[in-house]
């Protein structure tokens, strides 16, 4: 076969994103940062792996994380922007983010340094800059050499005294000097505690915690602003709605789904054939083939979501057991793991606030919906040049 082979509708999509004679391969464009990273194993590697991280994501610490430790982030980088009135949506994103994504990888930091952590934010968009290197207009070599470079300036500044503390715990609880309960939970202390067993060296270890940072953050980041421009256009022809998307989360996070589902992070997932076989669609792929799997088209599947699937419209209902956003947070072993995270609970039987988590998204929403935040009418938002996927530059909003 020549051409890659594209498949698209939902059923389908989700078939061949679940067809694990099919490998990951979108990533391997900028190696320096993402070579043996998770989102790039395929088979018993990646297995291992998922399953060794995946214990960092269970319900008791995404509801915690919920409940207790993001309000506190959120209230603490909201509080400048409104002094001020406004915002750049982007920028406010990837603040607001950081500390989250920096807590899963591992990285300690001066919670009361500005500096420490603009310096960690660009290190994470340089991160991000490699990881969707694919999609990337400028010229790739120049983005390698500079993500090598970052890396570096990260292991000097971030990792290396994050990795020696941790270290020195996983000592104490070996030497029964402490309880296993005051080791940090997050992803560097995991792998520096079952490097042996999973035979991990000190770069792979250095790529992962840096793939993770960037990863929490610019994902939420680039999700938050296209949430809030899809309820904000809808809002404006929906007037009679504005008050229940304040006032209702159960509603709210409807919206939030909708827009995710509108929006995947990538448009398409690029798979490679590990041996020849037929596609459902019945064409045949040889070993080593190419393809491409349209996320955005399988998420506007007619069949699935309904009349006019490419419109925002959170009062959608979907057919079958397809979740609201669609495939944007992946499925089968690729599966994102912060889909509860940010995406929070399905909706179901449980209508409960109290026992239910509407995940990150929502709750930042909410949180800016409540303090009156709506789009500068002098300064539009700017599209991002430097990368085919659909993103925001910059995003000016008034808030307070």
């Amino acid at each position: 076969m020549t051409d890659a082979a594209t498949v698209d509708g939902y059923q389908r999509a989700f078939d061949t994103l679940c067809d694990k004679r099919l490998a990951q391969s979108m990533y391997s464009e900028c190696d320096v940062l993402m070579q043996d990273v998770l989102l790039t194993l395929h088979g018993d590697d990646h297995t291992g792996r998922r399953a060794l991280e995946m214990q960092l994501f269970k319900r008791d610490f995404i509801r915690y994380y919920e409940r207790e430790v993001y309000p506190i982030t959120l209230k603490a980088t909201l509080n400048p922007y409104l002094m001020e009135g406004r915002m750049d949506l982007v920028e406010f994103g990837g603040r607001v983010n950081i500390n989250l994504s920096a807590d899963l990888a591992g990285i300690d930091r001066d919670a009361g340094s500005a500096d420490e952590l603009d310096l960690l934010l660009s290190v994470s968009k340089k991160f991000s800059e490699g990881a969707t290197l694919f999609h990337s207009t400028r010229n790739k070599d120049e983005v390698r050499l500079e993500v090598g470079q970052t890396l570096s300036l990260f292991k000097e500044k971030f990792l290396t005294p994050s990795w020696k503390r941790r270290e020195a715990l996983l000592s104490s609880v070996k030497e029964k000097r402490e309880p296993e309960s005051n080791l940090p939970r997050d992803v560097l202390t995991v792998l520096l505690a079952n490097r042996d067993k999973h035979d991990l060296d000190d770069e792979m270890i250095a790529r992962e915690v840096a793939f993770f940072l960037q990863a929490a953050t610019h994902s939420s980041a680039n999700a938050l602003v296209h949430i809030f421009n899809e309820i904000d256009v809808w809002s404006k022809s929906h007037p009679e709605h504005a008050d229940k998307i304040k006032t209702d989360p159960f509603f709210l996070q409807r919206c939030v789904h909708e827009g995710l589902r509108l929006h995947p992070a990538s448009p398409v997932a690029w798979r490679t054939s590990t041996c020849p076989f037929r596609l459902l669609s019945g064409m045949q792929v040889d070993d080593g083939d190419s393809v491409i799997v349209d996320l955005q088209k399988s998420n506007q599947d007619e069949s699935i979501f309904g009349p006019n699937p490419e419109q925002f419209d959170p009062y959608r209902e979907v057919v079958g057991k397809a979740p609201s956003f669609g495939l944007t947070f992946g499925v089968g072993v690729h599966t994102c793991f912060g889909r509860d995270l940010a995406g929070g609970s399905l909706p179901g039987r449980n209508l409960d606030p109290d026992k239910y988590y509407f995940g990150t998204l929502t709750n930042l929403m909410r949180s800016l919906l409540s303090h009156n935040i709506r789009s500068d009418p002098d300064n539009p938002p700017v599209t991002d040049t430097t990368t085919v996927r659909n993103n925001w530059s910059s995003y000016p909003v008034l808030i307070g």
